[in-house]
């Protein structure tokens, strides 16, 4: 089953980034977070890099396209017991469609569902993420909230920034 989720989403991508030459939105960026959740259990912080492609407008308000990046999560040292365990960084690529819309001329919001693939010996699962922004002519500020979920949920809270790809 997640061997044909994975291929739906690959085929899903290449799709996209075949669109993308008519593409009206591409978008790359950078994101900081703090795991919560399980995560936050064995990791302490998180960095990443971010793209999205939005090649069909479905009204004035709402683009679809897909979305794509990595983000790490780096291990933390915990001590019980007076022993210290120190966790391993570990990664994601996300695979997922994605949404963006405004909610007035400056101010957006994007949703994305797709599957998030396991690096560094972590399992992939269900991928989502909201983003709340600003934005202005050629870049991006936003909030964001992102989940990996199977067994175990890796989710963050954090901030980035996107420039606008013309």
């Amino acid at each position: 089953m997640i061997s044909k989720l994975k291929s739906l989403f690959l085929v899903a991508v290449v799709a996209g980034f075949s669109q993308s030459l008519s593409a009206q939105d591409i978008r790359v960026g950078v994101h900081a977070g703090f795991p919560i959740g399980d995560a936050a259990d064995v990791s302490s912080f998180n960095l990443g890099i971010d793209g999205a492609v939005y090649f069909y407008k479905v009204k004035d308000f709402l683009d679809l396209g897909i979305a794509t990046g990595y983000s790490r999560f780096f291990g933390k040292t915990v001590t019980v017991a007076g022993m210290d365990f120190t966790y391993d960084d570990f990664g994601y690529i996300p695979v997922a469609a994605s949404g963006r819309g405004k909610f007035d001329h400056n101010i957006f919001y994007t949703a994305d569902i797709g599957y998030g693939i396991g690096l560094n010996n972590a399992d992939g699962g269900l991928y989502y993420q909201g983003k709340v922004g600003w934005n202005k002519d050629n870049f991006d500020l936003f909030a964001f909230y992102r989940g990996i979920s199977d067994n175990f949920t890796v989710s963050a809270i954090g901030v980035g920034v996107a420039y606008k790809l013309h």
